[in-house]
């Protein structure tokens, strides 16, 4: 993937967008293999794969709001579909007894208010 030149990809500076971004990832590799092993009751239910989807596209808008290549009313409603993601992936981790994604949906939650609410940053040049 090729980040587009007006980017400023820092994972450094950007940790609770880095975290939610991993987060979203693992969700969605836990509800990927809920749905395909038979070794549980949800496996191939419309929810579990609800589950699926909507953990891919929380994935995506957290990537897409790492790289910054997004403009800023697009990166709020980004944000806000996220944020109800979050709550509900969990409300359906809870429902369909998945406890891996439900403390993975409450670690996303923490991920993105650590993104959202970030503090500003002092200049140190200006500080003297």
């Amino acid at each position: 993937m090729t980040l587009p030149s007006n980017s400023t990809f820092s994972p450094r500076r950007q940790p609770g967008a880095t975290a939610l971004a991993v987060l979203a990832a693992l969700a969605f590799v836990d509800s990927l293999f809920e749905y395909v092993s038979p070794a549980n009751g949800i496996h191939g239910t419309e929810g579990a794969l609800l589950v699926v989807a909507s953990t891919f596209l929380m994935a995506a808008a957290a990537v897409l709001l790492l790289t910054r290549s997004v403009h800023r009313g697009l990166r709020l409603t980004f944000e806000i579909l996220i944020f109800i993601d979050i709550w509900c992936t969990g409300l359906a981790a809870y429902f369909l007894e998945n406890w891996v994604l439900l403390v993975l949906s409450v670690l996303a939650l923490l991920a993105f208010l650590a993104q959202v609410i970030r503090l500003p940053r002092r200049n140190v040049r200006e500080a003297m």
